[in-house]
């Protein structure tokens, strides 16, 4: 990482996810990226798509303190928030551990930084009352992209905090699932070829955690090419009940295109895997994470020894992360009544 001065090398990780890419610009996105969703992934993807995908793009994290000091203590930790952005399927490089809310110059620049890129919704430092941007802009570097709408973190802790609700499942919230934002988040993706080890795993992925991310993770490290089979909200909310799940299945879907360690996705599919499956699919290894796996489901793939049960050692589960959100329920329910949902 280039030094900033004396100390300064020392106060942010940088992690390199693709080897460098020689002679293409340099892009920077950053933001708090707090319960990482498929909105947040789009800005990513605009920002790559601004250049041909022919671009070498450099995330950063705002670190916990910083969050917590500009607007609340954030819902996901830097740890899991940067395993969410690494997981990003456009994502070449993570910074994490930033003090600044206002992007600086001279920072970015260290970096050796082309351009700045961030949603149309530009937010100022809550103490300044300045641009968060201004001196990018000074510079003739930022270039902002339209905010995705339908989607945002406040939008989700409401329905985490009413349990009720259900208008996720109807309306424009479920109607995202459109053939045009699957091409855009499935553009880069590829076919399976010959020789490729095809993993397979299923479940609701449900607000996508650390855990899951270390699942994905490690299918992509036993095999080449990964397929996630993802249940539909009815068979999500026969498992899990009242609202859940918090995302519907065109949000998990979004998600998990958005997801580098993901190949291809199965919209609707049925719990476990049969013998029928393994074998049209050419499905060489079955994964499930240990969190409520039912042998009986898996029972074919038992027999053909091709299943493979992983440990995460996460003890994060979305019922966790409501949790937390209720724990700081007066918190997020002043922040969200002076924000548009």
């Amino acid at each position: 990482m280039a030094s900033l001065g004396k100390g300064f090398e020392d106060q942010f990780k940088h992690h390199f996810v693709k080897n460098t890419k020689p002679g293409v610009p340099r892009i920077w996105v950053d933001g708090c990226f707090d319960m990482f969703h498929w909105g947040h992934a789009n800005v990513i993807r605009q920002a790559a798509a601004a250049f041909d995908y022919k671009c070498c793009l450099c995330v950063g994290l705002h670190s916990d303190k910083t969050i917590t000091t500009q607007k609340a203590k954030p819902v996901m930790n830097e740890e899991e928030r940067t395993a969410a952005v690494l997981a990003c399927e456009w994502v070449d490089e993570v910074v994490d551990g930033i003090v600044w809310w206002c992007t600086p110059y001279n920072f970015v620049k260290s970096f050796n930084i082309d351009y700045v890129v961030h949603g149309d919704d530009i937010v100022c430092d809550a103490v300044t009352g300045k641009n968060c941007y201004w001196e990018i802009q000074e510079h003739g570097m930022l270039k902002l992209v339209p905010r995705t709408e339908g989607v945002s973190t406040t939008d989700l802790i409401y329905r985490m905090l009413n349990p009720t609700s259900q208008d996720h499942w109807t309306g424009y919230r479920h109607s995202i699932l459109s053939i045009d934002k699957i091409r855009l988040f499935s553009e880069q993706k590829r076919s399976p070829k010959k020789g490729d080890t095809i993993v397979y795993l299923d479940g609701v992925f449900d607000l996508l955690h650390i855990g899951h991310y270390k699942l994905l993770k490690h299918a992509k490290e036993i095999g080449s090419y990964v397929i996630v089979g993802v249940y539909d909200d009815v068979i999500a909310n026969k498992k899990l009940g009242i609202n859940y799940p918090i995302c519907n299945i065109g949000e998990r879907v979004m998600s998990l295109l958005a997801c580098g360690y993901v190949d291809n996705v199965v919209i609707g599919a049925p719990e476990g895997i049969t013998k029928e499956m393994i074998e049209k699919m050419h499905i060489n290894k079955v994964l499930h994470g240990k969190h409520e796996y039912n042998e009986l489901l898996y029972k074919d793939a038992i027999e053909m020894n091709i299943m493979d049960v992983y440990n995460s050692d996460s003890t994060v589960t979305a019922l966790d992360i409501i949790n937390r959100i209720k724990a700081m329920h007066d918190t997020y329910e002043e922040r969200n009544s002076k924000k548009q949902r």
